[in-house]
């Protein structure tokens, strides 16, 4: 598959936007990708982690993305991440037991440009503060909240992470409710805020109406932006418009400049993941 570039991509929003400047050092570039977990080393067989986690660096390097959420992390891919991209930070802990059992959805941030103020995780469910599994769903499900100061713009940034169940739709219904009402408790109503995740729910399904009333859609709002699918089942599906769309960038108080579904292949490998990463370009 072609790539496309984030450059040129950025460039149109230059032209679109009718300013003569490139893209400034207080925009942030936001990124959300389900890496796919690795239970073993032949887990998925010819797309299985070890095959497919130095395409998935090589990705991340050429991106470049400021702050960037993952889904599906397991304790050893995490660590792989964070032991290859010692340019970032991270915070995320497991979805089973709070340290290290399950999938995390770990946060990774630029240290060159942020400083971590506050860091948490809860859980969608009714006791959203003890390990719990929520309403009608089959796993554990999680948030993964992190508060950055910006060392650029010298402002905060909250970005907060998911992945949302994928059979109860209960449960994806009454998380977007709490996610938003965590929200609300929590931060300034001026402030700059990114929700990414897998949501597991097309970006026009209702399901997502909760948080819509807060935050707004990246892929929505910004100038240049796409509708392709973001689920890919490791190429059984195409990159069409409106097809499996259900990895998404909400954002509040913040300019989408770009929204962009990664479809290219890195390092040789044409599918990283089984999903493709998604990214959201911001000014402050």
């Amino acid at each position: 598959m072609k790539r496309i570039l984030i450059a040129a991509a950025f460039a149109v929003v230059v032209l679109c936007c009718g300013c003569g400047n490139a893209k400034s050092e207080n925009d942030i570039v936001a990124m959300s990708f389900n890496i796919r977990l690795s239970l073993s080393d032949d887990f998925d067989g010819e797309n299985s982690w070890i095959f497919r986690r130095e395409a998935v660096i090589e990705m991340i390097n050429e991106v470049n993305p400021d702050v960037f959420g993952i889904q599906e992390g397991l304790l050893g891919q995490v660590n792989y991440m964070a032991e290859h991209l010692p340019g970032y930070s991270f915070y995320g802990v497991a979805r089973n037991d709070g340290p290290n059992t399950g999938e995390s959805n770990a946060v990774f941030y630029k240290k060159s440009r942020f400083e971590l103020l506050e860091s948490t995780t809860f859980w969608l469910s009714e006791t959203p503060d003890e390990v719990s599994v929520g309403w009608d769903a089959a796993f554990h499900r999680i948030v993964t909240m992190v508060r950055l100061l910006d060392k650029n713009s010298g402002q905060e940034l909250y970005f907060y992470n998911t992945h949302f169940d994928h059979v109860g739709k209960i449960a994806r219904e009454e998380s977007g409710k709490l996610i938003v009402e965590r929200m609300k408790s929590l931060i300034p109503d001026d402030a700059a805020v990114v929700l990414t995740g897998d949501f597991n729910a097309m970006y026009d399904d209702p399901i997502l109406d909760p948080i819509e009333e807060y935050l707004t859609p990246a892929r929505k709002a910004a100038t240049v932006t796409d509708t392709l699918n973001t689920f890919n089942s490791w190429g059984k599906i195409a990159p069409e418009e409106g097809g499996k769309v259900i990895d998404h960038i909400y954002f509040r108080n913040l300019s989408p400049l770009l929204f962009q579904t990664l479809t290219g292949s890195y390092a040789g490998v044409e599918y990283i993941s089984d999903h493709y990463p998604v990214i959201a370009v911001f000014s402050p």
